[in-house]
């Protein structure tokens, strides 16, 4: 890993434990990634609007149906494709939340990855927002792979891999995510492109810069 993307996670690992420590629980842990993946993404500025559309209607509408208290999930929109994270109590819950998302116009698929049992701790969570921090700063300091384009979700060790990739990147992208320390599984949640749509993908957003 390089200097600066060491520094850069050694910060996000303090902030991370210094909000668990108080007992709060952070929206986001990769806000500083933000500006780069905003330049690099491989969504269209169309698509990119809908997923956030998704994501803010998802959570209207699970929390208009539930209670803070019953339910703690979120809401992963990437090209269209929602993945539901989080903790439920049962079931017929998760059941009626991937009904919730799937009935939101242009989601095109849904991935419910939510575990059943009580809501998870602070602990945990920390951990979770550690290893994403990890995860993100590996993807981004490989140089065969452009990390900026990859979203990465942790969820009770769990890490889940999102974005426009193609084969060789999401293969790459898996492997990195398995190997980082405190890591129980990788799953792949990505939309995928040939090398020659990456190609064009590539060469239209050399024309933005």
């Amino acid at each position: 890993m390089s200097q600066q993307l060491q520094r850069v996670c050694s910060f996000m690992i303090v902030s991370v434990i210094t909000i668990a420590n108080s007992g709060c629980f952070p929206v986001v842990a990769t806000g500083m990634f933000a500006t780069a993946v905003a330049v690099t993404d491989r969504r269209t500025p169309g698509i990119i609007l809908e997923d956030e559309t998704i994501e803010l209607k998802s959570i209207q509408r699970i929390s208009a149906e539930f209670s803070k208290s019953s339910v703690s999930v979120s809401v992963t929109s990437v090209n269209r494709i929602a993945l539901i994270t989080g903790w439920v109590p049962n079931e017929g819950v998760s059941k009626k939340i991937s009904a919730l998302v799937a009935d939101i116009e242009n989601v095109r698929d849904v991935f419910n990855e939510v575990n059943i049992g009580p809501v998870t701790t602070t602990k945990t969570f920390a951990k979770d927002a550690i290893l994403t921090t990890k995860v993100k700063a590996s993807l981004i300091d490989e140089k065969n792979l452009n990390g900026n384009v990859i979203k990465v979700k942790t969820e009770n060790g769990v890490v889940f891999l999102l974005g426009l990739v193609t084969k060789r990147e999401a293969d790459l992208a898996a492997d990195i995510a398995s190997r980082i320390d405190g890591t129980r599984r990788v799953v792949k949640v990505f939309d995928y492109i040939t090398e020659e749509e990456l190609t064009n993908l590539q060469s239209r957003l050399k024309k933005t810069e």
